[in-house]
């Protein structure tokens, strides 16, 4: 198996340590690569996004470790970068100089009040999400998010799709709506549809589970299986926060995958989207 991560934040937005101990971490574990997506800026106040003051300083961090390990271990640099419609995509010129981008949906806006809710922050959040941007119509709340999706893939495709059903991070146990009813199920593939017919990959990350706010990994173990249906391609990330987290759930996660069907992954390898065996 091709040991590579392509989702991992520093101190340069929420996560913890500096880049470097994530390169050792990723040295120690056998890995062939490793990317580095911290959260791009967004154009309003936020706790967890990288500071536009501290772009360069995190451009030039990654590109001299590329230099310092180029022996050793490939690096990429990339960002996760939200899609909010009409104020900041994973394809606007400022990310094109990146080896890559994973594009996500994190915020949903209360057009009542002009604010932008992060579908993963905190549970009152989330609440306040469904309560007062949604008027309690959590079926409405689902839709939005699953349309935000859909219209970033079509429109401003990234190289990586992000967390694809992030949505279910405070649903544990189905406690704002049921995974398993058919209403929820057809906004999953309406959404694997799109993927499915654009030039892009969909990441298998095991993030909520690392950090406990899951049991299983984003996507679920049944949309995996609907993607292997459609050809779409996979690639392993553990959304790292904090360096030892680097390859978490890795081999479970793979499992899950071969389960499903595949045999294969995809990395960046030789500055290549490429597949790996599993």
């Amino acid at each position: 198996m091709i040991f590579s991560n392509f989702h991992t934040h520093s101190y340069f937005c929420d996560g913890i340590g500096n880049p470097e101990e994530y390169v050792l971490k990723a040295i120690q574990s056998n890995f062939n690569s490793l990317g580095f997506s911290s959260h791009a800026p967004l154009p309003f106040s936020n706790s967890w996004t990288m500071k536009e003051e501290d772009v360069n300083r995190y451009l030039n961090t990654i590109i001299n470790l590329k230099k310092k390990y180029t022996d050793t271990i490939q690096i990429y640099l990339g960002m996760e970068v939200d899609y909010i419609q009409n104020l900041i995509s994973p394809t606007d010129e400022k990310f094109k100089k990146l080896d890559y981008t994973i594009g996500s949906v994190h915020m949903l806006k209360n057009e009542a009040t002009g604010e932008y809710l992060a579908v993963d922050g905190d549970e009152d959040e989330y609440i306040e999400l469904i309560t007062s941007a949604f008027n309690n119509d959590v079926k409405a709340f689902v839709h939005k998010y699953y349309e935000q999706i859909q219209t970033m893939v079509l429109k401003n495709t990234p190289s990586i799709v992000g967390h694809l059903d992030l949505i279910k991070k405070h649903n544990k146990n189905n406690k704002y709506f049921d995974e398993n009813e058919d209403w929820y199920k057809l906004e999953i593939m309406k959404t694997l549809n799109v993927i499915s017919k654009a030039n892009t990959i969909l990441e298998m990350n095991t993030g909520g589970k690392v950090r406990g706010y899951t049991n299983d990994f984003y996507p679920s173990n049944w949309i995996v299986d609907e993607c292997r249906k459609l050809n779409i391609p996979l690639i392993l990330s553990s959304d790292a926060h904090n360096p030892s987290y680097v390859n978490a759930y890795f081999e479970e996660a793979s499992a899950i995958l071969k389960g499903a069907g595949y045999t294969n992954q995809h990395v960046l390898l030789d500055n290549i989207w490429q597949t790996a065996p599993l």
